[in-house]
């Protein structure tokens, strides 16, 4: 039965797909053959994407559906992962449960047939759907490949892009030369658009702390980002934790169940913290219309989200506190690592801890600088640092190297007039944040960012052929009726 329902709601999404489809004619133009001959000698103007997308996982995928949506063809999302790996739910999120409730939309872009509600109730019925708490991480992947596969978005995986140039030149940029790392080596492909979709580590990577590089041989401690990681090794061991965010606890959590003997959290912090901010943010106005504050307030929140942390999810915290083994710290800031007889001697304000491993649940940084498709973008691409000066007491130079952002979440110019292309760049990494919401790289947000994105693209593809079109239209015949046969002069009557 559920086989059946959910072949029903295949059929639905191709229905509504089809009553959605206005208007339903390809617009985009084909590059001139003769100018991409002399740019890019060899490559056909049939083999220029018109979108592609770094990434292939929710905001990827959405964004590629709602592109074709609006008529774009040539929109190829790449992805790193093997199929089924994409984004961090069956990589390194160890968490059971997403940490957003069951209810948000935007995936869908507006149709119900696409929303994960109506892709469970096809598999568990509406009565599964009123049971559920939360959303399990396999169930989350297994919506997102079903999404793809019904929407027949265009994706490849096991492809790496390393590297996004302006081409020809920085001065005279009309496409973009993505190289691509593959099975077979190195490829090119070339994009009139290019949106980065790469995840919380798209726009810099994790941190590790260097005391711990430092001090400590590779074999004894790992980044909680880091994948695959092999929690049964940890048995009968005794694992300590840097770090009091979700995913700390999601780490300790995966290590006891897997038969650690203890997992020891420490954070420096007094108390772990309490509230979270980014539930009060949930609602339409904030989440439509962040974008458009002034710069100070948008810097004044997410200053105020990193001073004051996140905790993590009750249903995470309640299991982790319930499994025997598991010990919080506060107050407890490690101070330096050293190895001792296979062991990490780790040092605190209140003495050494001996571990088995350690992990870092030290989050992620914003540093376009340290990831290889930037370095040719970087020079010509604006940074907050650039745009906004914070009073003193509002310092955070962690948000000082996030890219200052338009209202499509492109990238804009570092001097302005000087590289006016960079606003055919798109991102909606965690370095987006600061720019378009303090939830905008997650659930949470996708059903006001994405269409933002969307339209940001098919704005910069309508524009850059602007001329093109209005030539189009003056040149073209646009008859509604044919043409009326000659009407015969009257004859006198006699």
């Amino acid at each position: 039965m559920q086989t059946d329902a959910l072949s029903a709601l295949n059929a639905r999404v191709r229905r509504d797909l089809a009553y959605l489809s206005y208007p339903d004619k390809p617009w985009v133009l084909e590059l001139d053959a003769g100018e991409l001959a002399a740019i890019a000698p060899g490559v056909a103007p049939q083999e220029v994407l018109h979108c592609a997308i770094v990434g292939g996982g929710q905001f990827g995928l959405t964004i590629a559906h709602g592109l074709q949506s609006e008529r774009v063809d040539r929109v190829r999302v790449f992805d790193r992962n093997p199929a089924g790996f994409e984004g961090p739910w069956m990589t390194f999120g160890r968490m059971k449960m997403l940490r957003t409730p069951k209810h948000p939309t935007g995936h869908d872009l507006g149709n119900a047939s696409l929303t994960f509600r109506a892709w469970y109730e096809a598999r568990h019925g509406a009565e599964g759907w009123d049971q559920l708490f939360r959303i399990s991480r396999p169930d989350w992947q297994a919506y997102l490949g079903w999404y793809r596969e019904v929407t027949g978005i265009d994706m490849v995986n096991e492809v790496e892009v390393t590297a996004v140039d302006p081409w020809p030149n920085a001065t005279d940029c009309r496409l973009f030369r993505l190289t691509l790392q593959t099975s077979q080596g190195s490829q090119f492909a070339w994009a009139r658009s290019v949106v980065f979709a790469s995840g919380a580590e798209g726009s810099g990577g994790h941190v590790v702390p260097e005391f711990i590089v430092d001090g400590l041989p590779r074999g004894l401690y790992a980044h909680t980002s880091e994948w695959p990681i092999d929690f049964s090794a940890f048995a009968g061991k005794r694992v300590g934790l840097l770090g009091s965010g979700a995913a700390s606890f999601d780490a300790a959590i995966a290590a006891l169940e897997a038969g650690a003997k203890e997992a020891v959290l420490c954070f420096r912090r007094p108390e772990l913290p309490r509230t979270n901010p980014r539930r009060w943010m949930e609602f339409a106005g904030f989440l439509a219309h962040y974008p458009e504050l002034p710069d100070a307030e948008r810097w004044r929140y997410l200053q105020r989200l990193y001073s004051v942390g996140q905790p993590p999810p009750q249903p995470t915290y309640d299991r982790a506190v319930a499994l025997p083994g598991f010990d919080m710290r506060p107050s407890t800031p490690w101070l330096s690592a050293r190895e001792d007889g296979g062991q990490a001697i780790i040092t605190t304000p209140h003495g050494d801890e001996r571990f088995d491993f350690v992990f870092a649940a030290t989050g992620a940084f914003v540093d376009l600088s340290q990831r290889p498709e930037f370095q040719g973008l970087l020079p010509h691409v604006a940074l907050w640092s650039e745009r906004y000066q914070a009073p003193e007491e509002l310092a955070e130079p962690r948000l000082e190297r996030f890219p200052y952002l338009g209202r499509y979440a492109q990238f804009t110019e570092k001097t302005p007039g000087a590289a006016p292309w960079v606003e055919r760049l798109f991102t909606i990494t965690r370095s987006a944040t600061l720019s378009m919401g303090p939830s905008a790289a997650s659930n949470s947000n996708i059903k006001y960012t994405a269409p933002r994105i969307i339209s940001g693209v098919t704005r910069s593809l309508f524009l850059d052929d602007a001329a093109k079109h209005a030539e189009r239209y003056e040149s073209h015949d646009h008859d509604e009726l044919p043409a009326a046969p000659p009407v015969e002069a009257a004859q006198p009557h006699h």
